[in-house]
């Protein structure tokens, strides 16, 4: 149960934390993902989207509106 606990708490403080936040703001808000990996990517505003990569790589892609991917974390 602590632990259920744990993680809920730091689910909670990732979801408000400033960079997933501007992750909202540019997003999309289409909550269908794809699995893409992509090393060696900053998170901010490119033109192919937001990149959100906290530990420097990226890990999923959402999904365009019209249910397409596009590239990942190019400028």
């Amino acid at each position: 149960m602590a632990a259920a606990t744990l993680v809920f708490l730091l689910g909670l403080g990732v979801y408000n934390s400033d960079a997933v936040s501007e992750f909202r703001e540019h997003s999309n808000h289409n909550p269908e993902y794809v699995i893409s990996f992509v090393k060696e990517c900053e998170s901010g505003l490119r033109s192919s989207g937001y990149a959100y990569a906290p530990a420097g790589s990226i890990m999923l892609k959402q999904v365009n509106r019209d249910g397409s991917v596009g590239e990942v974390c190019t400028d």
